[in-house]
């Protein structure tokens, strides 16, 4: 078989992966690319150009929900780091019932994000939920909490629900890290007199700080495009206090019917997600080029 043919043959086998693609992947993002240079009005649709960005970029609106959702992502993937390496600690010592509390941590990971959210809903509820009735059980609270009626309680709740779902995945990464640190370094530090802390910072730390980077940077890429707890929970209010950009995205173009500005708030979304991407694969490849070395 020459070289040429073998090319072609490879080319063939490739090349539903690569019709796949382009289906799913490369004409929904075109499109999306090309509805954001559209006006869209009704039925009525005529060409734009970049003037749905200048009206995107000139509304504070955009600028507002951009700083909700670094906040939101900085907040809830610290959290979601934080948590996930303790719990991943504590059943990493854990010598009974580790498989039973692995499965309960990681129920709220398996749960459907809409249907979690649905759940939360009604135990934030104001008169009847569990949670208030709880609070004021053990005279926590005085009064019921609107946790949903509020700028700030809104905006801590739906935080506190993501990490709820997210802690679980992260600490399946940290216990999978964990059991790859030789118990040799652990041994060694314990004849020397380390203490918990010590072990931790000497030994643990310097074994996990690469996935925690690279745990932490695909963490943020999945929480700043995140829609549907915030959707569900809140729908971005109230006033706005939640409405992070894939929540303003929606409402620009389901609920105000601006096709044009919604594709273009996406595509400069995708922007963000690209940069953190980016961040990502340069993380990686530098860890591999000291790995060669």
């Amino acid at each position: 078989m020459t070289s040429r043919r073998r090319k072609l043959t490879g080319y063939a086998f490739i090349a539903p992966v690569l019709l796949f693609l382009g289906a799913v992947v490369l004409f929904p993002l075109g499109h999306a690319f090309w509805t954001s240079l559209l006006r869209v009005r009704g039925l009525t649709t005529r060409f734009a150009g970049l003037a749905n960005y200048a009206t995107v970029l000139g509304d504070g609106a955009f600028w507002h929900s951009l700083w909700l959702s670094f906040a939101f992502t900085a907040l809830s993937v610290s959290l979601h780091m934080v948590l996930g390496l303790a719990l991943a600690l504590l059943l990493d010592e854990l010598r009974t019932a580790r498989t039973a509390l692995r499965i309960a941590f990681l129920t709220p990971w398996m749960v459907a994000p809409a249907v979690g959210a649905t759940i939360w809903l009604w135990l934030l509820e104001p008169q009847f939920g569990v949670v208030n009735y709880l609070l004021q059980a053990t005279h926590l609270a005085s009064a019921p909490v609107a946790w949903l009626g509020e700028p700030l309680t809104a905006f801590l709740s739906v935080v506190a629900v993501d990490v709820w779902r997210g802690v679980p995945f992260v600490m399946l990464l940290m216990l999978a890290g964990l059991q790859t640190v030789p118990p040799e370094q652990y041994e060694a530090a314990a004849m020397d007199g380390a203490s918990v802390w010590q072990r931790f910072r000497f030994v643990t730390w310097p074994n996990l700080r690469y996935l925690l980077v690279v745990a932490s940077t695909l963490d943020a890429i999945n929480t700043i495009r995140h829609y549907d707890i915030i959707g569900v929970m809140t729908a971005g209010g109230p006033a706005g206090a939640t409405e992070v950009l894939p929540v303003l995205l929606y409402n620009t173009a389901f609920r105000a019917n601006r096709f044009g500005e919604a594709a273009a708030i996406g595509v400069l979304l995708l922007v963000v997600v690209l940069a953190l991407a980016a961040f990502y694969i340069r993380l990686t490849r530098i860890d591999r080029d000291g790995a060669a070395r």
